[in-house]
């Protein structure tokens, strides 16, 4: 392997890292914003619950 070829397979592993490090962020990002919405429709969920019960009291 020549120098010029170790120096593009270099090149290429550090893009490789820097993008799987990119996408694990990403992907850390995204699960923290799954879990805050899975939370506002579980409270959500919760005032409909609520609301339905009192409307059955009133009818």
């Amino acid at each position: 392997m020549t120098t010029s070829n170790l120096s593009q397979l270099e090149s290429s592993v550090s893009k490789l890292l820097e993008t799987c490090e990119t996408l694990q962020t990403e992907n850390r990002q995204l699960r923290i914003d799954r879990q805050n919405l899975l939370d506002k429709n579980k409270l959500a969920s919760g005032k409909i619950e609520a609301m339905i019960e009192k409307l059955k009291e009133i009818g």
